[in-house]
């Protein structure tokens, strides 16, 4: 367990301080990690435990307490991803902005083990180790706000609509009072599992061949009238594999789909629903990396959305029902251009070229003049070529610069 005291952000490269200096608005917080929260045999202590950050007093003023809270569940497909955010900007700026945040390993599927229940598990546990503990570090129990990305989302959706988890770890489903889910991977498993191969294999490994744990495992099945549910604040990135601009039209298609799906069986249950529209603006790993970012329109969105549920909560008013669309756009109309461009031609060459062995890295002279000016900052290896990674993280840049 370690604890830090007055963060400050250091940097080694002497060039960079006078940025730095001019521009530091990071937030001095107390930090604590690694909290075991559960402890379960054959599992990593890592992987059932916890992160949280709370600020820190002024010199002039006490120490800041009854704070809500923000927990943040992280992605990686049920399979990867950690806890570990203390360099993230959403830290800083939620803690400007008033929260203490706590963030939450859970146990990761491998071969087969560690699938559902588990992640829920350990999920709602964290929940339980803040509504015991979060009092005596500046948080107030009863004021929980979830934010999830990827498979976390999935998590915190689920820990939103099946009440059991948080009974069985003895929190009230009360205390937690908004949910924000950035990209969930699944809201509706069934749906998934049925309708594509591809898809299937990336859950199988968390939650097996068996419709009733698909069930189970998806919150749009958990969603009753007589069961109250959190507003909801969903986010939609683009879901690029190696898309031509006809199958990323096509994706992002069943991808509002899905989300809607979701959202309508919400609506008809009275819960509120905002949803926002960002896949012409994030890709699905943008929208993890950039949020708590000044100037990110998703990270404002997201505080608006808790701010207003807090206040609806101080002054005991009900929360309103009707949710709010919105729909983000990029800058410039030649970002998208060249990202589909690119796309197109990965697409071609990995997919169609049936002489060409699958991921077979791209040369420049493969490249049309339009793209090949670019090479250069895309060979982030400098071996003359372009991999699916090297590729992935230009398209990415393209699209959000």
């Amino acid at each position: 367990m370690t604890t830090l005291k007055n963060r400050k952000c250091a940097i080694i490269w002497s060039s960079l301080l006078v940025t730095l200096f001019a521009c530091n608005i990071l937030a001095d917080y107390d930090t604590t990690t690694d909290i075991r929260f559960r402890e379960l045999p054959g599992i990593e202590a890592s992987q059932q435990s916890l992160d949280y950050f709370r600020p820190l007093a002024d010199e002039e003023e006490a120490a800041p307490s009854n704070l809500p809270v923000i927990l943040y569940v992280h992605g990686g497909r049920w399979m990867t991803g950690d806890k570990d955010i203390d360099l993230s900007p959403m830290v800083d700026r939620f803690i400007d902005e008033g929260f203490v945040v706590v963030s939450t390993n859970y146990r990761l599927s491998d071969d087969g083990k560690n699938q559902h229940p588990g992640q829920i598990e350990d999920v709602a546990d964290a929940v339980g180790w803040i509504s015991d503990n979060i009092r005596y570090r500046s948080g107030n129990p009863r004021a929980i706000y979830v934010v999830g990305y990827g498979a976390g989302a999935h998590l915190a959706a689920l820990l939103t609509t099946d009440h059991s988890r948080l009974m069985d770890a003895g929190v009230r489903p009360v205390d937690i009072k908004g949910v924000v889910l950035l990209e969930p991977l699944a809201l509706d498993l069934v749906a998934i599992m049925e309708s594509s191969d591809l898809r299937k294999r990336y859950h199988e490994a968390a939650f097996g061949e068996n419709l009733e744990v698909w069930q189970d495992a998806s919150p749009y099945f958990h969603i009753r009238e007589d069961f109250p549910i959190v507003p909801h604040l969903i986010v939609a990135a683009c879901p690029v594999g190696w898309p031509s601009a006809k199958h990323l039209n096509q994706l992002k298609t069943n991808r509002w789909a899905a989300i809607e799906h979701y959202a309508d069986k919400l609506r008809e249950n009275n819960v509120r629903v905002d949803l926002v529209n960002a896949m012409d603006y994030h890709s699905i790993r943008s929208v993890d990396r950039d949020f708590g970012t000044t100037g990110d329109q998703t990270t404002q969105i997201a505080l608006d959305f808790i701010k207003e549920l807090e206040t609806h909560r101080i002054e005991r008013e009900p929360v309103p029902t009707e949710g709010v669309l919105h729909t983000l756009e990029v800058e410039s109309d030649d970002q998208t251009t060249v990202a589909q461009e690119l796309a197109d031609v990965a697409l071609e060459l990995w997919n169609f070229d049936q002489s060409r062995a699958l991921d077979t890295p791209i040369a420049l002279d493969e490249l049309p003049e339009s793209l090949s000016k670019d090479f250069v900052s895309w060979d982030t290896n400098d071996d003359e070529t372009l991999d699916r990674t090297e590729i992935q993280a230009a398209f990415e840049a393209l699209f959000n610069e």
